[in-house]
């Protein structure tokens, strides 16, 4: 850390000055860029929460446990609501070191989240008899939920790491563009259906780590897909 500089300002993770990713920072959180971050995490939370209504409506889930579910639920509504007035209050105060703690506690949580969704897949799979494809839409929402958690994981490893975590390509004889949350989300789904990175080089350790996660529920994902399937068929 420099000299003279605040420690409630700044992180041992800042990017680079002038990096691509260090341009990206700066536009989320300024301006409108701030919004798109709060209806971003927001529409994670609500993608969950229309979930976890549709296990307990469809009976999913068995009656011994429907309270520790319902519990387990209410618990994750309270902290989300807790972690996005934190990050909020972070992005409009601009306390880099507070927003990067409380950008990690929510991708932490909605991690979490998703690997909860996720092996809820695998114990229901053998649940639904008939009533044909349509019925596989929950699986597809836990797919796309997926997809934009590690989004913007993604989005969070970069702006974080010195230099960024990614090497973005670029046309010979020009400067790496600023990435855009689309840049994200093509690695992401990438990812989650060919299992593996795309033309971006990942660099950073703690990214490559995150990618192998999603690999790994993305596998897991597809499993129940296709048991869902025959079951759903049957």
């Amino acid at each position: 850390m420099a000299s003279g500089a605040t420690p409630g300002d700044t992180t041992a993770m800042d990017p680079l000055p002038d990096s691509p990713a260090e341009q990206l920072r700066q536009r989320l959180t300024h301006g409108r860029g701030r919004l798109a971050v709060i209806v971003a995490t927001s529409s994670v939370w609500l993608m969950d929460l229309l979930l976890a209504q549709h296990l307990e409506r469809d009976q999913a889930i068995a009656p011994a446990m429907l309270g520790v579910v319902s519990g387990i639920e209410r618990l994750g509504t309270l902290l989300f609501v807790v972690v996005t007035v934190g990050l909020v209050l972070s992005l409009f105060r601009g306390s880099r070191r507070r927003l990067f703690q409380w950008g990690l506690l929510y991708l932490s949580f909605s991690v979490l989240q998703v690997i909860a969704n996720v092996i809820a897949m695998i114990f229901t799979a053998g649940h639904h008899q008939g009533g044909g494809l349509v019925s596989l839409w929950d699986v597809a929402a836990v797919y796309m939920e997926s997809v934009l958690v590690f989004m913007f994981i993604y989005v969070f490893l970069d702006v974080s790491t010195p230099g960024g975590a990614f090497v973005w390509p670029s046309r010979e004889g020009e400067t790496p563009p600023v990435p855009h949350i689309v840049d994200y989300l093509f690695i992401s789904l990438n990812v989650n259906s060919t299992y593996g990175p795309t033309s971006e080089a990942l660099i950073s350790r703690p990214a490559k780590l995150v990618m192998a996660l999603q690999v790994l529920l993305a596998m897991l994902m597809l499993t129940v897909l296709i048991a869902r399937a025959v079951s759903a068929t049957t």
